[in-house]
C-alpha cells in the first residue's frame, strides 16, 4: 500500500497569532505555547494546552487544528479524526483539515472517505499538487484492496467447490500467505497436505509462503 502525504499543520499556525483570529488573548497565547511544545516534542503537553485554547475560546480554529495535529502525532487516530471533523465544522474550507483527514481515513482503510476528502481539498485549493497525489493514491490504495478480495474470494469459492482438491486448497493457502494471512494459510496449508499435496519442493521456494518460511509450523508441513 503506498503511503500519502500529511501536511505539517503545526508549522502554518506559527504564524504569529494576533488577537483578530480569537476573541481570547488568553487562547492565543495557549496556542501558541502548544505550537512550541509539539517542536520541542513534548506532545502531550501540547495537547493539553490546546485543549485550554479551546475551552478558552471554541471558535479558535488554528488551535483545534493543532489539536487535531497533536493526537496524529501521538497516533492517537481516532482522537484526531474526531478533532479534525471538529475543525472542519467550525472552518469548512480548511484545505489543510480536509487532506490531512484523507490521509488518516487511508490509513484506517476507510477509503472512500479519504477520496472525498481530497476531492474537497482540491475544490478549495484546485492546483495543490499534494492533495492531487494524495488522491491518485488513495484511489490506487482502494483498487488494491478490491482486487485483493476479490482475488481471496475466488480461491474461498473454489475451494467450497471442491472441498477434497489438495491442489486447490493449496492455491487457497498461498493465496492467504501473500496477503498476510498467516494463520489461514497455515490452516489451508495443513489441510492441502493432509489431503495428498505432495509437492514440496515447489513448496519450500514458493514465493507466497516467503514471510512465513522460517515458521516452525511451516518447516513442519514442508517435510515429507
Amino acid at each position: 500500500m503506498k503511503s500519502l502525504f500529511a501536511l505539517l499543520a503545526v508549522c502554518y499556525l506559527l504564524l504569529p497569532p494576533t488577537t483578530a483570529l480569537a476573541t481570547s488573548e488568553d487562547a492565543v497565547e495557549r496556542n501558541k505555547i502548544g505550537a512550541k511544545l509539539i517542536e520541542q516534542g513534548k506532545l502531550d503537553a501540547a495537547i493539553a494546552e490546546f485543549q485550554k485554547a479551546v475551552r478558552l475560546d471554541a471558535k479558535y480554529f488554528p488551535a483545534r487544528l493543532n489539536l487535531a495535529y497533536a493526537y496524529e502525532k501521538m497516533n492517537r487516530i481516532e482522537e484526531a479524526i474526531d478533532a479534525y471533523r471538529e475543525a472542519i465544522d467550525a472552518q469548512p474550507q480548511s484545505f489543510f483539515a480536509h487532506n490531512n483527514l484523507g490521509v488518516l481515513y487511508d490509513k484506517q482503510g476507510l477509503y472512500d472517505s479519504a477520496i472525498a476528502e481530497f476531492e474537497t481539498a482540491l475544490q478549495i485549493e484546485t492546483d495543490n499538487s499534494m492533495a492531487r497525489k494524495n488522491l491518485e493514491i488513495a484511489k490506487a490504495n482502494k483498487m488494491t484492496v478490491e482486487e485483493r478480495a476479490a482475488r481471496i474470494q475466488r480461491a474461498e469459492q473454489l475451494a467450497r467447490a471442491k472441498p477434497n482438491d489438495p491442489a486447490v486448497s493449496y492455491n487457497l493457502a498461498r493465496t492467504y500467505a501473500f496477503y498476510g494471512q498467516k494463520d489461514l494459510a497455515f490452516e489451508w496449508l495443513a489441510k492441502a497436505r493432509k489431503q495428498g499435496y505432495r509437492d514440496l519442493e515447489y513448496l519450500k521456494v514458493d514465493p507466497a509462503f516467503e514471510s512465513m518460511r522460517n515458521d516452525a509450523d511451516f518447516e513442519r508441513l514442508a517435510k515429507p
